[in-house]
């Protein structure tokens, strides 16, 4: 698979060897080629085959305010805690594939009267992705929320996070495509970006077996408020 990580750009050791597998698997049925050495010849010399083979293995499914109770949970709990007294939230979508989530959530902050009240960042490992996410052509996304979203790239498996510390940290249906020891690792990047009672909001197939080990409690399903210094 070396030769497959270093001409399609993807960490692919970070991601499970079931799900690598599985998409190899397609791309070679579908490119009509044997094996990972053919698919990586491929891959070399069409961009577009390229771009869909990364985009496959990185799970770029996204929707506007998709899982909605995610959202309600949100709108009705966690960001009146996080806004209360008149207080900023800085939020950080990591990977955000196509933005549709960090844009959901800046209608949900406008429809709080909390716009001007966010530092809105959603970075993701795929810049066919950001392209997407940077124009913002999603229904019901006013002109102040694209202005107040920002997009950069950035790998969660090998990067740390971008500076600052954040108040709410969306990590979504991401680290169940990882190995332990790169969920692990993500896990640990997500705390390290947290500001103290920050919040960290996962998707509704993902959980924390030990909270504590992270210095974080469980607030609400699938949302971990930081307590740890």
């Amino acid at each position: 698979m070396g030769e497959l990580e270093r001409v399609s750009g993807l960490p692919l050791a970070s991601f499970r060897d079931e799900h690598v597998n599985e998409q190899v698997a397609r791309a070679c049925r579908r490119f009509e080629v044997a094996d990972a050495a053919g698919l990586a010849r491929v891959l070399r010399s069409d961009e577009d085959a390229r771009r869909r083979f990364r985009r496959s293995v990185a799970i770029s499914h996204a929707a506007m305010f998709r899982d909605p109770h995610q959202f309600a949970l949100l709108e009705h709990d966690l960001l009146p805690g996080l806004l209360a007294g008149g207080a900023r939230v800085s939020a950080w979508s990591a990977g955000c594939s196509d933005g549709s989530e960090l844009y959901s959530l800046g209608v949900l902050l406008e429809r709080l009267g909390a716009l001007d009240r966010a530092l809105l960042l959603g970075s993701d490992l795929l810049e066919e992705n950001l392209a997407i996410a940077q124009v913002g052509a999603f229904d019901g996304v006013s002109a102040a929320v694209r202005a107040r979203v920002r997009f950069e790239q950035r790998d969660l498996a090998a990067d740390g996070p971008p500076p600052g510390r954040w108040r709410l940290v969306l990590c979504r249906n991401v680290a169940i495509y990882m190995t332990p020891a790169a969920r692990k690792r993500l896990y640990g990047t997500l705390v390290a970006a947290m500001a103290r009672r920050g919040v960290l909001l996962l998707g509704r197939s993902e959980r924390l077996i030990d909270p504590a080990a992270f210095g974080l409690r469980a607030i609400a399903p699938h949302a971990y408020e930081r307590v740890a210094a």
